[in-house]
């Protein structure tokens, strides 16, 4: 009997491993939410899955939705290769797997859906599924906002990690008018580079949510659905069982309570009047970097002497960390130094544009000697690695598509962010020369006036090449092609890098190659989280993000239990 029972368990345990085995694993999921004016959403999200053999379909659960006035239309189902999937309306899960194979469609539920798409072939597939989300952001008489699940628990397969951006167009998302909390989940949830990022910091478990508590100042929307309760109600709601701490209530009101507080604000007073000769000498060095900035510059901006020539020998790093200090916009000088590397190496003939049939041209990888001074000069090392990333996303054959560019930069965002963080972090205008600023500014406003200049001189190739590649780094290039193709258009067949090139292939379709280029890998960067960079401190009552909390999250909208392959 004893064996008998031994035999059992063994043969249970290679029962369960083997199911556990066979069963689809899902990388990582990354949800955007794009916000519109009257509250509702248009929400992608972008699952990387490793499908097993023993399914027919992925399905999500959006639960929650009809008793909230909440409803998804509009569903459109991708995967890797960019083939839109057919919406069938009413979706029927009782179908073989060639029968559901790139279709999609909805089962409706009692409060909501089942968003379902087919899985196709086995393997690992990035499926892309969008849809419109109405009435996510709600009108409260404080605030407006929304307290909704984003993943759902009990998942047969959870993602092994989850990033959500939430933003709005032409609204920049700061502390100052948006606050937000996160439950469910082990991981991070703050306010960064306009939006509303959370991530997961530890394994997404099948017990695991990703609830977002948010609200907005007044203004910033127009929702259609008022709720009677306010903003702050709410907040309370969700904050029951939480892991986010009342300053509050966690106060005593003892003696000793009392006297530690009226010593606290004996020093909160001297701090303030600490901080405020803090602030007048603030404003001092203010004033002083402003007129050392116009001293490097020679007066006022608009009075910067034109120059024909490159920048500081053509550094573009370099240039970059001055355009910086003026600019304060760090992440734009980022994305437009990645810009002017890719425009920099198609110049050295690193690659080439090929047309291909029915779908968008092509870079083809070429042979690419990196500089000598690659070891030593930050420029060279940054467009080396560029070039490095480009030929590892194109793969085997050389041909660098827009899916496996995406699926690789997305793959690799920790590399492309600490490629990023070795880009310049210049703020302070003390320690520049005053001659590599005017050069930088005085080629900026000469390629600004460029239609206005009746003596441009000679149509030098390899100069006007750098003028192209700087018009990159200052983010003005699909102006100047134009303004190229008007004044000077013999350019464009002089220059044996553009005229070599196929006669599909334009000018403007090389700045929109190099554009899509550098979203790819700079998107990918900045959605790598670090938690070490986000100031989150631990948990923050007063909305400013931190650490998420596993408990709490109550009264949420949307979400559910359950989801994966079936």
């Amino acid at each position: 009997m004893r064996r008998l029972q031994v035999f059992l368990s063994v043969a249970f345990l290679l029962f369960t491993s083997a199911l556990s085995f066979a069963q689809s694993e899902v990388d990582s999921l990354r949800i955007d939410v794009k916000l519109l004016d009257n509250g509702s959403a248009v929400v992608t999200e972008v699952w990387h899955i490793d499908v097993s053999d023993d399914i027919t379909e992925w399905y999500l659960v959006k639960d929650n939705l009809f008793s909230n006035d909440m409803d998804i239309s509009g569903l459109e189902v991708t995967d890797e290769t960019g083939a839109q999937f057919v919406n069938e309306g009413d979706w029927d899960i009782n179908r073989s797997r060639q029968a559901k194979t790139r279709r999609c469609g909805l089962v409706r539920k009692s409060n909501g859906y089942e968003v379902c798409w087919g899985i196709g072939s086995s393997g690992h597939h990035v499926y892309t599924v969008e849809y419109h989300l109405t009435n996510l952001v709600k009108g409260h008489e404080d605030m407006d906002g929304f307290n909704h699940m984003f993943v759902t628990r009990g998942q047969g397969s959870p993602p092994r990690q989850v990033n959500l951006r939430i933003w709005k167009p032409g609204t920049i998302l700061t502390s100052d008018n948006a606050k937000v909390w996160a439950f469910g989940y082990k991981g991070e949830v703050n306010l960064l580079e306009g939006s509303l990022k959370a991530w997961t910091t530890e394994k997404f478990t099948k017990q695991s949510a990703m609830i977002i508590l948010a609200g907005f100042e007044k203004g910033i929307f127009t929702p259609v659905v008022a709720e009677n309760m306010t903003f702050e109600q709410m907040r309370e709601t969700a904050m029951e069982g939480s892991d986010y701490t009342d300053p509050e209530n966690s106060q005593g009101n003892s003696v000793s309570d009392r006297l530690m507080r009226f010593f606290a604000n004996i020093f909160n007073l001297l701090v303030i009047g600490f901080f405020a000769l803090i602030g007048i000498g603030a404003a001092r060095s203010a004033w002083k970097t402003k007129k050392k900035k116009e001293e490097l510059l020679g007066g006022k901006m608009k009075a910067v002497e034109w120059f024909r020539d490159v920048p500081v020998d053509g550094d573009l790093r370099k240039a970059c960390g001055i355009l910086q200090v003026y600019s304060g916009n760090a992440e734009k000088d980022r994305k437009n130094l990645t810009a002017a590397y890719i425009m920099r190496l198609f110049y050295k003939g690193a690659f080439e544009i090929v047309p291909q049939n029915l779908r968008k041209p092509a870079f083809k990888i070429k042979e690419y000697t990196a500089p000598d001074d690659v070891r030593t000069n930050k420029d060279s090392e940054l467009e080396s690695e560029l070039f490095g990333f480009i030929k590892a996303a194109a793969g085997s054959d050389g041909i660098l598509q827009q899916n496996e560019l995406k699926r690789w930069a997305y793959n690799h965002s920790e590399t492309l962010y600490e490629w990023q963080q070795k880009m310049p972090k210049q703020t302070s205008p003390y320690g520049l020369v005053a001659k590599d600023v005017r050069e930088v500014f005085g080629l900026r406003k000469f390629l600004q006036d460029f239609t206005l200049i009746k003596d441009r001189g000679v149509v030098e190739v390899g100069l006007w090449n750098n003028y192209l590649i700087f018009a990159s780094l200052y983010g003005i290039a699909d102006q100047v092609i134009k303004d190229f193709k008007k004044v000077c258009p013999e350019y464009f067949t002089l220059s044996q890098t553009i005229a070599s090139q196929s006669q599909d292939v334009t000018p403007v379709v090389l700045w929109d190659m190099v554009n899509s280029t550098t979203r790819s890998f700079n998107g990918a960067a900045s959605s790598f989280p670090v938690s070490s960079g986000s100031g989150s401190g631990g948990m923050r009552w007063g909305g400013g993000g931190g650490m998420s909390s596993w408990g709490g999250g109550g009264g949420f909208s949307g979400g559910g239990f359950g989801g994966g392959g079936r």
